[in-house]
């Protein structure tokens, strides 16, 4: 990830259990407020597979990624977080925060991190902070800071296409994955039994391994565009002589074959049901909608509730439900 990463052979097989225990890195409440987008890819070939063996990660992924709802919750301020006590070695700040495109990836040469922070926790142990906001950074080279200290906010600096903070996790240059405790290109696990994970205790339900969520949904009254979702999801809500009324949902980490259904149901009789396709092949992210266009003079008062829902082998794996009332 950039200026910031040490790459440094071959290493002896890492035993967790002398690692650091590791604490939340980010001020935010896991699946409610923030959520995992992708976990380190633990694949050496060409395919991706995270530590459970699941599609939650992409080609040489590095790190995890705990993304935000949105650019808006980003600049409200949201405090990344020391993992475990030791020194600042490396860091940087000044960049701007921008969403990546293919053309600006290309120029941002090796500072793909953005700004972040390199701490040391010795015994060869070093955490990397990736995507920080900037001009919110708060310590400097040679600092000792203790778990649990606030390091900056989360931004999207660098090559980030949302707004989230990125975390690696190395033992003398070389990825490890702390959900397994293993090197990078380790075999995945069939259990979370199986991982011996670097996180420490207290973290292990928030911390459960999710592949395939609901992260928002709500209604608006035009089919939103992805790129305005990702700044915010308060869209404009329908209105009596709105010209469509759209229930939207955002998900991500689906696989081949999951089915999304969405319904909407309001005052006099209204209702919309929707039951997708099984997905042609995995989706990292994913925009889904469904509603009506206005037939009558005026869309009728009163309170409309949505629901979504994911299917995975005919069981639902992830619902969310969104309402909004409209005045007489």
């Amino acid at each position: 990830m950039g200026f910031l990463t040490v790459a440094i052979g071959t290493t002896a097989e890492v035993k967790a259990s002398d690692a650091p225990r590791l604490s939340l890195p980010i001020d935010c409440k896991l699946g409610e407020t923030c959520f995992i987008q992708s976990y380190v890819d633990v694949d050496p070939g060409p395919a991706v597979r995270d530590y459970m063996c699941g599609s939650a990660t992409y080609q040489g992924h590095k790190g995890t990624d705990f993304r935000l709802n949105s650019i808006s919750q980003s600049k409200a301020g949201v405090g990344v977080l020391a993992a475990a006590n030791g020194i600042v070695r490396r860091m940087r700040d000044g960049m701007a925060d921008a969403l990546s495109i293919s053309t600006r990836a290309k120029a941002l040469r090796g500072r793909d991190c953005g700004n972040g922070v390199v701490i040391d926790h010795g015994d060869g142990w070093e955490t990397q902070y990736c995507h920080m906001r900037q001009g919110t950074l708060l310590v400097r080279v040679g600092e000792r800071v203790e778990r649990g200290q606030r390091l900056g906010k989360v931004g999207y600096s660098g090559k980030a296409q949302f707004a989230h903070l990125h975390l690696s996790v190395r033992h003398n240059g070389v990825t490890i994955d702390p959900f397994s405790g293993r090197k990078q290109n380790a075999e995945c696990a069939t259990s979370s039994q199986v991982a011996e994970t670097l996180w420490e205790g207290g973290l292990a339900k928030d911390l459960e391994y999710q592949n395939g969520q609901i992260f928002a949904a709500g209604f608006a009254d035009a089919v939103p565009v992805l790129h305005a979702l990702e700044r915010d999801h308060l869209l404009p809500q329908p209105r009596s002589k709105s010209g469509k009324l759209i229930l939207f949902a955002r998900l991500m980490n689906l696989r081949k074959g999951d089915r999304l259904r969405l319904a909407i149901e309001g005052p006099e009789g209204f209702k919309v049901e929707s039951e997708g396709k099984p997905l042609r092949r995995h989706k990292a992210t994913y925009m889904a909608y469904a509603g009506k266009r206005r037939t009558l003079p005026s869309w009728p008062p009163g309170g409309y509730e949505g629901y979504v829902q994911v299917l995975r082998g005919g069981r639902v794996i992830s619902e969310m439900r969104a309402a909004f009332v409209l005045p007489e």
